[in-house]
């Protein structure tokens, strides 16, 4: 048996080289598509999912890998996530943040079928789904910072007119592509695909930016607005996916842990007595009685994460007050984390009006701003 790529700039050799969907799915690089998420494990940031898929029921000319932080999706039909596609003419991978396509194709589907037969004449379908695509990845594209963004294109092209090729293309909001004869070494290519994930993340904030502060400008994400003394949404959370990881000898079960923590905390926020929900898209949770708070939970990947973890909660909790509510409205902000972070952290936070929750062995932790209001122990 051959040995298995060690590194990702030679298993994307090993699956360029060579592949032909009329070979079908039992081939070498069928099966080290299949085994993406064990090979490429070391490349993967903090929780994300690796996906790789050489075509679903029949092969597919243009293979690919995903990268997917599982807050956003797990799922390559909807959300945003990174993903390396092989250009149908095996010449070269491109690297690219883009956005899920079927899901919004199945609804823009549904809505026609209703025009119609509600008398509407409309033009055909594909070319809105594609203009559509176009729209919202370029602006997203324009509200990440030019200086993260610079040396990545704002398009690809797959080599091939076909359906799905297409709407890729459209819906690339950045990209790098990589001719297979001329590689760069393998610490260019973690290197830019960190950097790919960092932008995913850019992307999503101003996703949810602007589903916030310019309804109709995207669609991967529903522009919610609710006012937080609407007492009668509900608490939902989501649910943490369990993903199973197969090896030769063993399986590897991960389970991305934000929903299950939020789960747990609003639990325990009920049993004291307050009323939240989570019906705000993007926030994660407002409380909403007796007083009201727009919460943020972030898991923390052990203790050299926490800087990440609190500059995030720190920033969205802002932006949130700022774009989703009048000047003076009176919500406090408060941050929740999975586990305890540094009392200089707390510090900062609280200087900036953040209140502070953590979770320490099963309990609640607080700082005196949310145990003076009741939200931690």
């Amino acid at each position: 048996m051959a040995t298995a790529p060690t590194t990702l700039v030679d298993f994307l050799r090993g699956v360029g080289s060579g592949y032909s969907p009329r070979d079908g799915f039992d081939t070498p690089q069928q099966r080290l598509l299949s085994r993406a998420a064990e090979l490429l494990d070391d490349y993967r940031p903090s929780e994300f999912v690796i996906k790789g898929s050489g075509g679903q029921g029949s092969t597919t000319d243009t293979p690919w890998v995903g990268f997917f932080d599982p807050d956003e999706s797990n799922n390559p039909r909807r959300g945003l996530y990174v993903v390396w596609l092989l250009q149908a003419t095996t010449n070269a991978w491109t690297l690219s943040v883009n956005m899920g396509t079927e899901l919004r194709s199945e609804a823009l589907k549904a809505s026609d079928m209703a025009a119609k037969a509600a008398g509407a004449t409309l033009s055909p379908r594909e070319p809105r789904l594609l203009a559509s695509f176009h729209a919202e990845a370029a602006a997203i594209r324009a509200g990440i910072p030019a200086d993260a963004a610079a040396g990545w294109n704002s398009s690809m092209t797959l080599e091939l007119a076909g359906l799905r090729q297409r709407r890729y293309e459209a819906a690339t909001i950045l990209a790098k592509t990589y001719p297979l004869n001329a590689m760069p070494d393998d610490k260019v290519l973690a290197g830019d695909l960190a950097q790919a994930c960092v932008l995913l993340g850019e992307a999503i904030r101003v996703r949810d930016e602007l589903a916030s502060t310019a309804p109709g400008t995207v669609w991967t994400a529903p522009a919610v607005h609710v006012d937080p003394l609407d007492r009668d949404l509900p608490f939902e959370p989501g649910e943490d996916v369990e993903t199973t990881i197969e090896q030769p000898k063993r399986s590897i079960k991960r389970k991305p842990r934000h929903e299950g923590g939020l789960k747990r905390y609003g639990l325990w926020l009920q049993t004291q007595g307050f009323a939240l929900t989570t019906k705000v898209h993007p926030r994660d949770f407002v409380v909403t009685k007796p007083t009201q708070w727009i919460g943020e939970y972030k898991v923390v990947y052990g203790h050299t994460d926490v800087v990440r973890a609190t500059r995030e909660a720190h920033s969205q909790l802002k932006e949130y007050r700022h774009f989703l509510y009048p000047p003076g409205a009176g919500l406090g902000l408060l941050a929740v984390f999975s586990a305890p972070i540094s009392d200089r952290r707390v510090a900062w936070l609280n200087a900036e009006g953040i209140a502070v929750v953590w979770d320490e062995n099963d309990q609640w932790r607080g700082c005196p701003l949310a145990r003076a209001a009741g939200l931690g122990l």
